[in-house]
């Protein structure tokens, strides 16, 4: 029976609850509906579900794994546990026997009375090299056409005793595969090697596959060349070498892994203190919230222009920076998030980055607002640490750009808080917080999701200084909010914040340097208003703001007057109004708009004056925003169409006024506004939601309702829908015992060819071949494979 219908009835034989476990752990078996077992078998043997599973196996479960797929590798027949074990080291056999069942439930090996094996395309999804060995002397000398003669030549070196009459090459592999596994016999072959073998070897003890070191000729040093001799070295080409992998199981005690790592590593390089951990994470929270409002301030003053290759560039970033005072990752970071929970929208009709749902954000409270941006720092598919890193072709990531695009984002960051929470502890003392060094994290993280440790440590550090910046880690120890973050906790964190961060104050303290000392965080009204007539200085919460000539222009240019400007600072200032600023705020408004400038689209010039009354007196020039300007002109924000039209609903004949030299040419001038201004949502529709791969307690009682009622029979039987994974199982056990195939293939013309063959290696898509009777190696598509069958007592190589 195949692996894929064994694992169909073993899967029949479970019972409700353990079918609901496999299905929790792997929703993608049923993402579609399956019809019956044999379906789920198939799909759970297939590579890309597979390299999902293994995506999420812990260090000890892909050890095993991969200690199973190399056990069953070069025969395909099942390995015992007792054998398992033993290739497993010095590991207790009640964890291992635990690590197994886990694995059964999780449909990843399956378990007879034969042994374990491992299911469909497992060995594939593991990769090349499982568990950091190369391939066994026997593939090897199948694979490199001299590595076959040149174990035979390395018998008598390694095994003097050994008969060498008509030694085949799959023979020599044998023996010398024997002395490697036998641990006198190797210990005897080792204490002839000159110096620099054991070196050699020990590098290529995790990593297979090297390059050859010269010698003082230039060719292959004396361990290299003492190692090729005896086959304990397979060539690749003139500068690479292959471990096979019985000498690289020599190296680890004769065992696929020395031991299990069953225990995630902990490690605490330095501690600090709960005082100091809140103390830092509430006062970034309010500093990151002080810089997402001046950013949105920013923004909706002065857009950020986008790149023609998208994004945004550095002299945008570097006015953004200056802008907010701060770091130029700080001000990338802010832009991403805004934009990622819908405070900056990208305006398609110029390519501009403008603040949207500006008066939204101002009104929530500053829990709320912490909240939005966690939400959508858990759910951001973007990377913003890798902006600035250089590309293949040398050019940068630029902000807002694709090519910081990381759909795995969200799932690092939720790893780097379960790895942040099992690092702190339950029980950590007040006076002993664990810090989170990068280096601990990742490799706290690793252990978890083995086969993700590259991307852990690229994205990690970075993360962990968003963390920080969130609040999330105080002086690099896990807080209180970022605890009830990583168990999903949002509204509690939120309300821990809210408890928390201090009350905001409505006064600041005026001096007479024409500055004023805000005591801490501001209400939002009084730091929109002193930011309309003052520019801040410094960072932090207890923010200086500087008045000058300059900056109370700007509050005149949005509607103030002398008496305003001062009402407002008499209200909210600790102190008495300085009578410097005093003269500066009346000296300034007294010398205001002696010029006045407006928005107009269009303009209408008549020297009759019945006209202008006539116009001015009908409401639909009301509508139109027609005013008099001078006793002789009117204008209007509307169109010159708009505004010919209408006066000729009046009955007046208008004709264009063109300046000389410019032909009959006319301009419309529409203000656009604020690109988010137009649509309030409510606060919860800002939030970003997390899109998790899981699937719902009713879709699985509807799934276990279909196989359950599926099942009529045996499902020992050719299934439709598993054909071609059956016959992509049948070509690779033929490959693993090196036996020949007969192989029907649809030619061109569609006609059913049979031929015995030889099966090296099927990837891709493409199964390559070995022809014995035109001696050729050829290249078969899988999708013309009709049927295969393996020809018994017939191996490949004499």
């Amino acid at each position: 029976m195949s692996a894929i219908r064994a694992l169909a009835d073993q899967l029949a034989r479970r019972s409700d609850d353990d079918l609901r476990r496999l299905l929790s752990v792997r929703p993608d078996l049923i993402l579609p509906a399956v019809p019956d077992f044999s379906a789920l078998a198939a799909r759970a043997s297939t590579r890309v579900s597979l390299q999902r599973a293994l995506d999420n196996a812990t260090r000890p479960h892909l050890q095993v794994l991969e200690a199973v797929a190399i056990l069953t590798d070069d025969d395909g027949l099942p390995v015992s546990r007792p054998r398992l074990l033993a290739a497993l080291g010095a590991t207790a056999a009640a964890d291992a026997d635990r690590i197994v069942e886990d694995l059964v439930g999780k449909a990843l090996v399956v378990e007879s009375e034969d042994g374990i094996l491992p299911v469909g395309a497992l060995t594939d999804a593991l990769g090349p090299y499982p568990a950091g060995l190369g391939r066994s002397f026997r593939t090897l000398a199948r694979s490199i056409p001299r590595y076959g003669p040149a174990l035979i030549t390395a018998v008598p070196l390694v095994a003097p005793a050994a008969r060498t009459e008509a030694l085949t090459s799959a023979a020599a592999a044998g023996l010398v595969d024997a002395v490697a596994a036998d641990a006198d016999a190797w210990d005897r072959v080792l204490a002839e090697a000159p110096d620099g073998v054991q070196g050699l070897l020990d590098r290529l003890r995790e990593t297979p596959v090297g390059t050859t070191a010269t010698g003082s000729d230039g060719g292959a040093s004396p361990a290299v060349r003492w190692l090729l001799d005896r086959g304990l070295l397979a060539p690749l080409d003139a500068l690479h070498v292959e471990l096979p992998r019985g000498v690289g199981m020599a190296l680890r005690g004769h065992a696929v892994f020395p031991t299990l790592a069953l225990e995630p590593p902990v490690v605490v390089e330095r501690t600090t203190r709960a005082a100091l951990r809140d103390n830092a994470a509430f006062g970034a929270i309010a500093e990151t919230l002080r810089l997402m409002t001046t950013l949105l301030g920013i923004v909706a003053a002065v857009p950020v222009a986008t790149l023609r290759s998208g994004g945004v560039g550095v002299r945008e970033v570097r006015r953004v920076r200056e802008a907010l005072q701060s770091s130029d990752a700080e001000a990338v970071w802010l832009l991403e998030l805004a934009a990622s929970v819908g405070l900056l929208a990208l305006d398609p009709d110029d390519s501009r980055w403008k603040a949207a749902r500006l008066q939204v954000w101002e009104s929530l409270d500053r829990d709320a607002q912490w909240l939005l941006l966690v939400e959508g720092w858990l759910a951001l598919d973007r990377a913003p640490a890798l902006i600035g890193s250089r590309l293949p072709d040398g050019s940068a990531v630029n902000a807002l750009a694709a090519e910081a695009s990381r759909p795995d984002a969200p799932t690092v960051r939720r790893r780097l808080l379960q790895a942040a929470v099992h690092l702190t502890g339950p029980d950590a003392a007040p006076e002993a917080l664990p810090v989170l060094a990068d280096r601990s994290v990742v490799d706290l993280a690793s252990w978890y999701q083995p086969r993700l440790q590259r991307r852990f440590a690229r994205l990690l550090p970075g993360m962990l200084l968003e963390a920080a910046a969130l609040g999330l880690t105080g002086g690099g120890s896990l807080t209180d909010a970022g605890r009830l973050v990583a168990g999903d906790q949002l509204e509690d964190a939120a309300r821990h914040v809210r408890e928390a961060l201090p009350d905001p104050v409505a006064h600041v303290v005026l001096q007479a340097d024409l500055t004023a000392v805000a005591p801490g965080y501001l209400q939002p009204e009084v730091a929109r208003g002193l930011l309309r007539m003052a520019t801040p200085e410094g960072q932090g919460p207890a923010t200086t703001y500087r008045f000058s000539a300059d900056s109370v222009r700007s509050a005149l240019d949005a509607g103030e007057d002398a008496a305003s400007i001062l009402a407002f600072l008499t209200t909210h200032s600790a102190t008495e109004v300085p009578q410097a600023l005093t003269y500066l705020v009346e000296d300034t408004a007294s010398r205001y708009g002696r010029l006045r400038l407006g928005r107009a689209g269009s303009y209408v010039r008549t020297d009759d004056d019945a006209v202008t009354a006539a116009v001015l007196a009908d409401p639909r020039a009301a509508v139109l925003g027609v005013v008099q300007v001078a006793p002789t002109v009117l204008v209007s924000p509307a169109s010159p169409q708009e505004l010919t039209a209408l006066l000729r609903d009046l009955g007046f004949t208008p004709a264009p006024d063109t300046p000389a030299g410019e032909g009959a040419r006319t301009t419309s001038v529409r203000e656009t506004g604020d690109a988010g201004t137009a649509a309030r949502l409510p606060p919860d529709q800002l939030r970003s939601q997390p899109a998790t791969w899981a699937v719902a307690e009713e879709e699985i009682t509807a799934q276990l309702a279909v196989l359950r009622s599926a099942r009529t029979g045996p499902t020992d039987r050719q299934i439709g829908s598993d054909g071609p994974l059956l016959g992509l199982e049948t070509l690779r056990a033929a490959i693993r015992s090196h036996s020949s195939i007969r192989l029907g293939t649809a030619d061109s013309e569609g006609n059913h060819v049979r031929q015995i063959l030889v099966p090296l290696s099927v990837s891709g898509g493409r199964l390559r071949v070995f022809d014995p009777e035109k001696q050729v190696e050829r290249v078969v598509s899988v999708h013309r494979v009709m049927d295969v069958e393996i020809l018994e007592g017939s191996p490949a190589d004499g």
